[in-house]
């Protein structure tokens, strides 16, 4: 069967393939003292708005800030969740001058879907945040908590809300369903279309980012049964909801964010841009981003970041391949 999917990655594929042959012979010999210069492409493979789009915009604000010679743009090239954009990057194979701001779909979409990537296909720079899930429902839900919903969920049907089959929501679903929970799964394109999909009655619950719950339950328009951190949030709002582990519900969901750079650049040019990125991350910008969208900050790079990817990819295998 030919999937919308299937069809955009074919397409990313033959352009990146094509275009890849003739950048790559046409590279230049890197110099010792390289730096980017000019315009920089900071590709994000989902549409603008979203989670990724808004940590690459901060970052390319923070890189900006630093006037060193280059300018960062962030291009948006969304579809087949996220299959498009990663599959035209791999046309930049060996141009340092371009970066690529991604998330924890980068390993899961492979798991899950024929595409022609991996995250191993692109040079790791840095981890710069992590992110979770909490578990919400309308306010009048016969649900107060995670451990509610596992208990109650096999003599009703409860449908849950998901933006995408191999992101975090998915992830938070997997973990609910492994501790017995039984649930229908209706996909939306994005996190808000899920939310107006809880507040217009069409689903049950929904896992959603910490900062797209927030404002939620300060109306009262949805209450949250846990979160999937490993520990509460230090907020004033969602501080006081319990973890899933504490409801002996034994789910954690992990969402990193990264920055990467093309594959096959050289290691004047890793090294650069993690020491740029690095920098960037002692901004003000970044601070404040951390602290409004409620992310645990990381930072792990280079190798760290690539050991990272290869223990979080098996624990991802465990999940999706199933």
């Amino acid at each position: 069967m030919t999937s919308r999917l299937t069809t955009a990655v074919a397409l990313g594929a033959t352009t990146a393939l094509l275009a890849g042959c003739s950048l790559a012979s046409l590279q230049p010999p890197v110099p010792d003292d390289w730096s980017p210069r000019g315009s920089v492409p900071a590709v994000v493979a989902f549409a603008p708005g979203g989670g990724s789009d808004r940590s690459a915009r901060v970052l390319a604000q923070a890189l900006n800030e630093r006037d060193a010679g280059y300018d960062v743009n962030v291009h948006n090239q969304e579809g087949g969740s996220g299959a498009v954009g990663w599959s035209t990057f791999l046309s930049e194979e060996g141009n340092g001058n371009t970066l690529l701001v991604a998330e924890g779909a980068l390993n899961t979409l492979p798991i899950v879907f024929d595409v022609p990537f991996t995250y191993r296909d692109f040079t790791p720079l840095v981890m710069f945040a992590e992110d979770s899930r909490m578990v919400v429902a309308p306010a009048d839900s016969p649900f107060e908590t995670c451990a509610d919903v596992v208990a109650g969920s096999g003599g009703e049907r409860v449908v849950s809300g998901s933006s995408g089959r191999t992101g975090a929501d998915a992830i938070a679903i997997d973990g609910l369903v492994r501790n017995g929970a039984e649930l229908d799964v209706v996909p939306y394109g994005s996190t808000g279309e899920v939310i107006t999909g809880l507040l217009g009655g069409q689903v049950d619950l929904a896992p959603v980012s910490a900062a797209a719950a927030k404002p939620y339950l300060e109306n009262g328009d949805v209450k949250a049964l846990c979160t999937m951190s490993e520990e509460r949030f230090d907020d004033p709002v969602l501080g006081d909801v319990p973890t899933a582990r504490e409801q002996g519900v034994d789910a954690v969901v992990s969402l990193w964010r990264g920055v990467f750079g093309a594959g096959g650049i050289a290691d004047v040019q890793r090294e650069k841009w993690i020491e740029e990125l690095g920098a960037a991350m002692d901004s003000e910008a970044y601070r404040d981003y951390i602290a409004t969208d409620l992310l645990i900050p990381a930072d792990l790079r280079g190798e760290e970041f690539r050991a990272y990817l290869d223990d979080y990819d098996r624990q991802m295998q465990e999940v999706f391949a199933s």
